[in-house]
């Protein structure tokens, strides 16, 4: 096996060790207490992997049903995880990707509301907690957690706006282990300490950090203490790795673009990790990889880096080459006719290799592939053995790291590595320090894909490339056919249901393969844009909102659209003749240069080309291949946002009446000075809002443009509208709960008045 996977017996005993810590730490104790020179005693660590999957990935599926398979680097690493060692105290726990069957939380189905909306991450994170109480249940009582308990507690511990849940699931997991406090005083073997390895990817990687965060929740502060008890039941409590792939918390309005979402409910103010002053050492390693030509309005990523500019302790943001899923896995061999024939040649292999190496570094519970393990260990942990599956989906291609190897040239100049000079093996995973601020980062390595694709889609050369004519296409028949099968696997699933399978899960949402089609359509957009013959963004875009929604909406302020173009293309521009030659797209005779164009060529997805094609017709609206991907830390963002509704209120709208229709248009300076009724115009935006029932348009108050003016930093105009809706909330439900005893009372007042018959 190739790669970064355990090649040196002392990586293996280094692992090993570090899963033993306690249990040596608790020996050396109990020796020096009695005075003795006990070999064993018997104690034990729980360790406990959570694997959170990335929107419409599922391991099940992806692994047994889809032809060819095409699971996850979460998925992967789940299957390389120690997943059979239960009596040994190792613990291995799924959450499938939203949108996805997870029959377990009661969803049976794929849901375009997943996918669009990441609905069902909240429940997905709350069973993740459960699963903690499952682990020492099983340990105490030797009974896993029966799944109605889980069910019903899932649904116990969510709660309804304005309210964050956080007191439902503290009661939750605290009833749950008031049982098991007794029978971990005597338990056999002693229980020493909680230890946990997690792992996302995409919204999945949202909800990992989501998760650290309700954890950190549950802890209690004993009386007189500054800070809390990181511990449950007594047992201290450690994030050990926490092993993020290109975290989205955000979700983009695909078709609706400029108007973006911000953080789902779940997502708000839980991205950011645990305070360190408050819980020290509470994530001793967590590594996020990040994508660095991911550009979907719909696909903001958000950085673990602090709004202050500083990253938490312990803490390595990564830049890899590709798109979303170039990072956290999931494109089958082939797809758009990139690494065909061989998983060996995606592009997420390397990340997939890098995450199992530094948490393997960090003492995951990982198995080991064979040869490497030592002998006494095989004999008696024989779990330990990675499984014949595992080791073929982390094949790896020499082809593939070689062009990695020379794309690492394109960003790494002077450098240094975060960690000492000392004697490491070879394959050991060590970050590069590059000293540059990921903004920097991204914006540098945008020039590059741009100028691959000037030689490959301005110039057109795209047609006689191996990846074009490879790709896969299916005709009108295909599609009907494909369609049919489908619908009908689907009907038959749900007739299932009713009878010998009622928790059976769905199929994936219907969609064509149409590689060559969208490529092209790609293509010709990245053309005209090129050519200047950019597409008209000044048609009226309406936003309907039949509910005002609690997560904010931002709108982008489109000032930045042409500085980003021409920027992106005149750092295209100056790259182009270290991958060209020429015009015609004849790649550059440089080696390492011809070794980074074959990377473009044969292993960089084009997300964009793909994306809800299906759905729209076409890619993301008002959006394009010369943009940035806009980046959030917390609520600040590289790109200047406008926040428009915040907590189910509009930003500067003082009264609202049902449902509206909020229109963005491109400033037109005759019908400002007109002065359209109900309009106000922020930079080169202007603004109406109207009211759905009436169609009148609604009055703007008063420092409107104040509160609308696009910044970097909207989160005191974000929190002080938050503040005024709570408020808002609470004074509506008091007046509410007033009438209601007001009848109340004239009820029993009519009751008890005498009849005229009295």
């Amino acid at each position: 096996i190739q790669g970064r996977l355990p090649l040196e017996p002392r990586q293996v005993e280094s692992n090993i060790k570090k899963q033993k810590k306690e249990e040596a730490q608790y020996l050396l104790e109990v020796n020096q207490a009695t005075g003795r020179r006990n070999g064993f005693v018997c104690s034990q660590s729980l360790h406990i992997s959570l694997f959170f999957d990335g929107t419409n990935n599922n391991e099940e599926y992806d692994t047994n049903g889809a032809k060819p398979p095409h699971p996850s680097n979460i998925a992967k690493l789940y299957h390389a995880s120690l997943r059979d060692a239960k009596e040994q105290g190792y613990f291995s726990y799924y959450m499938p990707g939203v949108g996805t069957p997870f029959p377990k939380i009661g969803e049976l189905d794929y849901s375009t509301s997943g996918l669009a909306f990441a609905s069902g991450g909240e429940n997905r994170i709350n069973w993740a907690l459960l699963m903690l109480v499952d682990a020492l249940t099983l340990t105490l009582t030797k009974d896993k957690l029966d799944d109605s308990i889980s069910e019903k507690k899932i649904k116990e511990m969510c709660a309804a706006w304005p309210l964050t849940g956080e007191v439902n699931r503290r009661q939750a997991i605290k009833s749950l282990l008031a049982p098991l406090q007794e029978k971990i005083k005597t338990a056999k073997p002693k229980l020493l300490a909680i230890k946990l390895f997690i792992y996302g990817f995409s919204r999945g990687a949202a909800e990992a950090r989501t998760f650290v965060n309700w954890l950190a929740e549950l802890f209690e502060t004993p009386e007189g203490a500054e800070r809390p008890e990181q511990s449950l039941l007594g047992l201290p409590v450690s994030i050990e790795f926490l092993g993020l792939l290109d975290t989205v918390a955000s979700v983009g309005v695909a078709h609706l673009v400029p108007f973006a979402d911000g953080h789902m409910g779940w997502a708000d103010g839980t991205q950011q990790l645990p305070d360190e002053s408050r819980y020290p050492n509470l994530v001793k390693s967590c590594y996020h990889m990040v994508a660095a030509y991911e550009q979907r309005s719909s696909f903001p990523l958000d950085t673990l880096r602090r709004p202050s500019g500083e990253y938490p302790s312990n803490t390595l943001e990564i830049l890899y080459p590709g798109m979303h899923s170039d990072v956290g896995g999931g494109y089958p061999p082939g797809d758009q006719g990139k690494a065909i024939g061989d998983q060996g040649l995606l592009l997420s292999q390397i990340t997939l290799h890098d995450l199992y190496s530094a948490a393997f570094d960090a003492g995951a519970p990982l198995t080991i592939p064979q040869p490497v393990i030592p002998d006494s260990v095989k004999a008696s942990q024989p779990s330990r053995v990675m499984p014949r599956r595992a080791i073929d989906e982390f094949y790896i291609s020499s082809i593939l790291v070689e062009r990695f190897n020379a794309w690492r040239t394109t960003i790494i100049t002077e450098s240094k590595s975060p960690f000492p000079a000392k004697s490491t093996p070879n394959n050991r995973y060590e970050p590069i320090l590059i000293g540059k601020p990921l903004e920097t980062l991204v914006e540098e390595q945008m020039g590059w894909i741009t100028a691959w694709r000037i030689g490959r889609f301005a110039y057109g050369s795209y047609q006689s490339q191996p990846f074009f004519k490879q790709a896969t296409e299916w005709d009108k028949e295909r599609i009907k056919i494909e369609k049919k099968n489908s619908e009908t696997k689907t009907s038959d699933i749900k007739q299932d249901r009713k009878s010998k399978s009622p928790n059976a899960p769905g199929r994936p949402i219907f969609e064509p393969t149409i590689d060559k089609t969208q490529i092209g359509q790609g293509a010709k957009e990245f053309r005209d844009d090129f050519y200047n013959q950019m597409r008209s963004h000044t048609s009226i875009t309406q936003l309907v909102l039949d509910t005002i929604p609690k997560h904010v909406i931002y709108l982008i302020n489109s000032d930045d659209e042409s500085a980003e173009y021409e920027h992106m293309k005149a750092e295209g521009l100056k790259l182009y003749s270290k991958l060209f030659s020429d015009n015609a797209g004849t790649v550059t005779n440089d080696p390492t240069m011809a070794q980074v164009c074959a990377l473009f060529d044969n292993q960089v997805h084009d997300s964009r080309a793909w994306f809800m094609h299906d759905n729209l017709g076409s890619r993301e609206l008002w959006s394009g291949y010369f943009r940035y991907r806009m980046i959030f830390s917390d609520s600040d963002s590289n790109k200047e946002l406008s926040p428009i509704a915040v907590a189910g209120q509009l930003v500067g709208i003082a009264t609202l009446v049902g449902g509206v229709v909020y229109i963005a248009k491109q400033k037109d300076i005759g019908s400002m000075a007109a002065g359209l009724a109900g309009t106000i115009g922020i930079m080169s935006m202007e603004y109406q809002v109207i009211d759905q029932i009436s169609g009148v348009a609604l009055p703007f108050v008063a420092g409107a443009e104040d509160l609308l003016k696009p910044t970097t930093s909207p989160g005191d105009v974000i929190n002080a509208q938050k503040q005024q809706a709570i408020e808002k909330h609470f004074s509506d439900a008091k007046k509410n709960l007033s009438k209601l005893l007001n009848i109340a009372e004239d009820k029993v007042a009519e009751k008890s008045a005498p009849s005229l018959m009295e």
